[in-house]
């Protein structure tokens, strides 16, 4: 059969594989592939099923079916090696342009989401891309980026992934959006009709027989296929179905083992030397065998149905399964002695690296036990790593190393401690601190590495550890003996002392040195470096109110890293993080969300106290507004648990100052009071640090305790503590705490009837959020907020002479209108219909509209929600979302914009 004309899914002189697969053992899996034929237009298809469950037979199936159609396939395979979001993303890269049909020849550099975003831009017509044993590489930096890549497909082109796993919550949350398909495991487990096809041409099987081996193996395919390679060489099928105790990794074992004794000596001493490299090519085949036909042996395998499969469309890369693989290397090892089997690795590594597989041969170097091989061969390319932020491959190969190995080359040293520390690997960083600290001591002057290299391992660790004021010390004894020479060296000193000078209030000094640090990043292309930068930049913006402009930079800044990074690295999650809670402050819930969505889990995984504090806050607080008090709270749970496991003080301590803020806002005092004496402000170490950072700035630090007092009526207690902290906030020019701070005052004076007092404060902290800079830190405070912007609103008219009186109406306004609190009672539901913006249905997504339909039909919510799928909580975000950007409260008022606007009859 003659491929497409458009495939490119195969090398030319190779014939295209057809829809019933060419090996006879092989069933066509008619009933999950119906499923995915009916489904085209699905963004994104998730097979998901344990080991031998025959994912990647299926999906390969619906590849065939997609090419018989002129559908372009591309194919990538995740190994242990790739397991890496920027290896990930080069393999991706090249699948797209295989689908575009350009060249896929690749420098050797590092491709970002962007990139592959440029290449999806060039697809014409439909196409699949298989990302197949994801589960691999399944975790917070790889779904990230494909949730990002999901919204970027074009129409017609859709990824499917085979997974062992279930999805992580990031994909998991796709699986509701209705451009999403599933396939579990029990779509793939074999039915009896397909069992009976599987055993057909075994005539000696009797029906009862085939019944049987079904029930015994629940239809899980892998130990089907063991069983008919027994059945199919004489075996009899009712000791073989009987011999284990039902669907084992034994049973697995057991069938391999009845299979490989059938064999010929010859096909089973192929087999386990084949069984040694991770993946085979034909000419791998002819180094380990001495032969030269090594294509003709890898195809005879094949054949026998003996677990082989190719692990590109072109069929130059084949591998085991892996049950299968794991009992040939077991057989082998048994068979071998271990100086055979280290040889054996040895030879499969020199090819691997004399082939420019370097990370291959890194493994099998270990595994041959020449660490010193292994070593020169990790110390090429560390550097790489690192930049890609393939931080957990580091640490698993330097695991595998002694200290001493590791001390011999210092880039190899200095990047393993970096890994350590950003995977929170402490124990180990320290322990390989110290050990070259003693070292370097030891060593003669002419012998001693660079000034700074040692300070530079050493600030990443302090960082990670959240000892800012040592990492302090250590940034400015760092930046006495380095210079602009030092390039990046340098810039992360300066970047590691700007953050210190951030906790002390001390901005112009922060941004100077930031000034400074941002072209050496440039330079040395240390995009890392970079986005942490940028990231503090915009620290030192919102603490002094320049919320506009600091999410304006961090947009800019968050473009580039995604467009230089190799893919949405922590970096990219701490630039994330600042700009989710930029959006939030601004009221852009669906925009922080968003961001929340792609980078809360890799947050988690790398990022630095700060940034993670501020994401998950952030997500907490989104899920209080909407009503999700159960979501907001595992939030904060989560927060809890890493700075307990992590010894972050700083996380538990904002984790229970906003279990206090959540409950008092919610008007359960009770609550309130419990959550306070667990969070103990007066003995509370962060509450009473002199260091101040953003994640702390207007909430935990005095702001928590201030606001329960005025709740519970105790003003004057409230007074005392805010007004000492705003003369702190003004000497430090804190004014986005200074704005807080202020705002409960004004809150406070108003609750005793000090109705002067309190709306010259709410005037003031309205002048420290001018350029309508800030909303949440209005709106969040609720009823109490809401009634004195309210009451000054309404007392404008009265007050001609006041200085920017218009502003500040529109500044109230504005504000109002984003609380959905504007429209008064007066406002009947047809006179709000008469003088609506209609420009305003252009802020509504799609989705929105349609909800909105709903309600103007008259669906309550819980119909909402079932026809949704969705809880009655998220219906209710949504509507309060819709409501605000419609600057309406209620659904009569609904009702009659819809009405107006041609929605409903």
């Amino acid at each position: 059969m003659e491929a497409p004309r458009d495939s490119v899914n195969l090398m030319p002189d190779e014939p295209i594989e057809s829809a019933r697969p060419v090996n006879d053992w092989q069933v066509l899996r008619r009933k999950p592939l119906d499923r995915l034929k009916q489904h085209p237009q699905a963004k994104l298809v998730v097979v998901q099923g344990p080991a031998g469950f025959g994912k990647t037979m299926l999906l390969r199936q619906y590849c065939d079916h997609r090419s018989e159609l002129g559908d372009a396939v591309a194919w990538v395979r995740m190994e242990s090696h790739t397991a890496e979001t920027a290896l990930f993303l080069r393999q991706l890269c090249i699948a797209v342009r295989q689908l575009a049909g350009e060249s896929t020849a690749t420098p050797p550099r590092a491709y970002s989401v962007d990139d592959i975003a440029h290449a999806l831009r060039q697809v014409k017509g439909r196409g699949v891309i298989v990302v197949d044993n994801y589960e691999h590489g399944a975790g917070a930096g790889l779904d990230a980026a494909l949730m990002q890549l999901t919204r970027l497909l074009p129409d017609g082109v859709q990824i499917c992934i085979g997974t062992r796993v279930l999805p992580g919550a990031q994909l998991s949350r796709r699986l509701l959006d209705g451009h999403t398909l599933l396939i579990g495991h029990d779509d793939l487990r074999f039915g009896p009709a397909e069992t009976s096809e599987f055993f057909r041409e075994l005539g000696a099987l009797a029906p009862a027989d085939v019944q049987e081996i079904h029930d015994r193996t629940d239809g899980w395919p892998a130990a089907l296929q063991c069983f008919r390679l027994c059945v199919s060489r004489g075996r009899n099928p009712r000791s073989v179905a009987f011999s284990g105790k039902g669907v084992t990794p034994e049973l697995i074992d057991f069938l391999a083992s009845e299979v490989f004794e059938d064999l010929s000596p010859q096909l089973q001493s192929l087999l386990l030397e084949l069984s040694v490299p991770e993946k085979i090519s034909p000419a791998l085949v002819e180094h380990i065998t001495g032969s030269r036909e090594g294509r003709a042996q890898l195809a005879e395998i094949e054949r026998a149905g003996l677990f082989l499969m190719h692990t590109d469309l072109e069929r130059h890369w084949f591998r085991f399964h892996n049950l299968f693989r794991h009992f040939l290397l077991a057989r082998l090892r048994t068979e071998s002695s271990d100086q055979e089997l280290r040889q054996r690795y040895s030879r499969v590594a020199q090819w691997y690296a004399e082939h420019g597989l370097r990370e291959l041969a890194i493994q099998h170097h270990l595994n041959a036990g020449e660490l010193d091989a292994a070593a020169q061969l990790l110390d090429g390319i560390i550097a790489r790593l690192v930049a890609e932020e393939r931080l957990g491959l580091i640490e698993r190969y330097a695991d595998q190393f002694p200290a001493e190995i590791l001390l011999r080359h210092e880039q190899l040293a200095s990047d393993a401690i970096i890994a350590y520390g950003f995977r929170r690997s402490f124990d180990k960083a320290n322990r390989l601190i110290d050990a070259r600290q003693r070292l370097w001591q030891n060593a003669a002057a002419g012998q001693r590495p660079p000034p700074g290299l040692h300070d530079h391992a050493r600030l990443f660790v302090l960082a990670a550890q959240d000892r800012i004021e040592t990492m302090g010390e250590v940034a400015l004894e760092a930046m006495q003996r380095l210079d602009e020479q030092h390039g990046s060296l340098y810039a992360v000193a300066l970047n590691a002392r700007s953050m210190y000078l951030i906790g002390r209030g001390e901005h112009e000094e922060a941004r100077t040195l930031m000034q400074r640090a941002r072209p050496l990043h440039d330079r040395d292309g240390h995009l890392f470096g970079r986005a942490y930068e940028e990231a503090i930049y915009s620290m030192t913006l919102s603490q002094q109110g320049r919320v506009g402009d600091a999410v304006r930079g961090l947009t800019a800044a968050l473009r580039h890293t995604e467009e230089g990074m190799a893919g949405t690295g922590s970096a990219g999650s701490v630039i994330a993080a600042y700009l989710a809670e930029g959006y939030y402050e601004q009221n852009r819930l669906e925009d922080a969300q968003t961001l929340i969505h792609d980078y809360a889990s890799l947050a988690e995984q790398q990022a630095i106290v700060d940034p993670l504090a501020v994401i998950l806050l952030t997500q907490s607080r989104i899920a209080h507004l909407r009503g999700d008090e159960v979501e907001a709270e595992e939030v904060l749970e989560r927060l809890l648990y890493l700075g307990y496991r992590h010894s972050f003080e700083r996380l538990v301590s904002y984790a229970r100052a906003e279990y206090v803020r959540q409950a008092t806002l919610s008007g359960d005092l009770d609550k309130a009071e419990r959550r306070l004496r667990e969070f103990d402000p007066e003995h509370d170490r962060v509450n009473r640090d002199e260091l101040i950072f953003h994640a702390g700035e207007t909430e935990a630090r005095t702001i928590t305790q201030a606001r329960y007092l005025i709740y519970t009526g105790r003003h004057t207690s409230a007074r005392v503590l805010l007004q000492s902290q705003i003369r702190e906030a003004k000497l430090s020019r804190r004014r986005r705490r200074e704005l807080k701070l202020t705002l409960l005052l004004a809150i406070s004076l108003n609750a005793e009837n000090k109705v002067n007092a309190a709306r010259r404060c709410l005037l003031e902290a309205l002048e420290l959020g001018s350029q309508r800079e800030f909303v949440r830190a209005f709106i969040d405070e609720r009823q109490p907020a809401l009634r004195l912007m309210r009451e000054v609103r309404s007392s404008m008219t009265q007050l001609p002479d006041l200085p920017q009186r218009d502003r500040l109406i529109a500044d109230l306004d504005h504000l109002l209108r984003q609380a959905g609190a504007i429209a008064t009672a007066g406002n009947t539901a047809s006179g709000l219909a008469r003088e609506f913006d209609p420009a305003l249905v252009d802020t509504l997504t799609e989705r929105e509209k349609k909800l909105l339909r709903h309600v103007a039909n008259g669906l309550s919510n819980k119909d909402l929600a079932d026809r949704l799928s969705v809880s009655i909580n998220t219906v209710k975000w949504h509507l309060r979302n819709i409501f605000e950007k419609l600057q309406i409260n209620n659904r009569v008022q609904a009702i009659a914009i819809a009405r107006h606007l041609g929605l409903i009859d």
